[in-house]
């Protein structure tokens, strides 16, 4: 079982990436993320094995020393793996990749991270997944979902919080002051 340091958006952002989750329901190329007990987030960290209540407490110390920040979403992409998975990207701000820097140093000390190098300063992307693993066969009809959902839209991220996964489940969630 895997974990992941994530952040949450506001409401309505919430609500409209929900929406795309929808979208792709109902169209049958991808229900994980819309059937799931997670709501939309950014990773910034993945984790094979890690100590809770270390991550539980750095967290919590991190969203009290913490501001909300704005963000905004500016573009879709996809991993080109065997079964592709989509993400909205966001914009790689200061105050993001100082966020995920700061989890990264307070958190990899009481944790093993997967065996993947997203995270790594340099590499690491803001984004958040609006699929878990598709057929490609769906590719074209992703893209025409994804075609009608305009960007840029502005958002903030309010709070960070620990899943574990598969199948996902929120562990802890605190707000950013």
């Amino acid at each position: 079982m895997g974990y992941a340091v994530v952040g949450y958006f506001d409401k309505a952002t919430d609500e409209w990436i929900r929406r795309i989750w929808k979208e792709l329901m109902i169209n049958d190329i991808d229900d994980y993320l819309y059937n799931s007990e997670n709501n939309p987030h950014i990773k910034f960290a993945m984790y094979d094995n890690l100590k809770e209540i270390d991550i539980i407490n750095a967290i919590e110390d991190i969203s009290q020393m913490r501001e909300q920040i704005d963000i905004i979403f500016k573009s879709y992409s996809f991993y080109p793996n065997d079964q592709p998975f989509f993400n909205i990207d966001m914009a790689a701000s200061v105050p993001l990749l100082e966020l995920q820097a700061e989890i990264r140093r307070r958190c990899d000390r009481s944790s093993t991270l997967l065996p993947i190098d997203f995270f790594d300063a340099g590499t690491w992307k803001p984004d958040c997944q609006l699929t878990r693993e598709v057929d490609k066969k769906y590719l074209s009809n992703i893209a025409k979902c994804l075609y009608k959902k305009k960007l840029p839209i502005k958002g903030k991220l309010e709070s960070i919080g620990l899943i574990k996964f598969h199948p996902a489940k929120q562990i802890i969630r605190f707000n950013l002051s």
